[in-house]
């Protein structure tokens, strides 16, 4: 993957967790169409994440998405003794227009 496709997939993360109406999204442009798309179809792939690498992953403080975890914006579930986030319910959330 070139650095170009890695800008528009950090860039689709970013719309996808951004606790906006994914309906506005859906109502821009192509290229965010598409660049949702693809990070849809990649996040499918990848059930869990840990906190720490959906923050770096999003590019927001580590405090930021424990915030959104503690208020109940993203699905977790504990494995062992870990909290993680459970990508496949955030995406199949966002994807059915779900506000978070």
């Amino acid at each position: 993957m070139n650095q170009e496709q890695n800008a528009v997939n950090l860039d689709a993360l970013k719309l996808i967790n951004s606790p906006v109406n994914l309906d506005a999204v859906l109502s821009s442009d192509l290229s965010s169409k598409l660049a949702l798309h693809q990070a849809t179809d990649l996040l499918t792939f990848i059930p869990f994440m840990t906190p720490d690498k959906f923050a770096e992953s999003i590019g927001l403080s580590k405090g930021v998405v424990g915030g959104w975890i503690d208020q109940g914006y993203l699905p977790t579930a504990k494995i062992g003794r870990y909290r993680m986030i459970n990508m496949v319910v955030l995406v199949t959330n966002l994807k059915e227009g779900k506000v978070l």
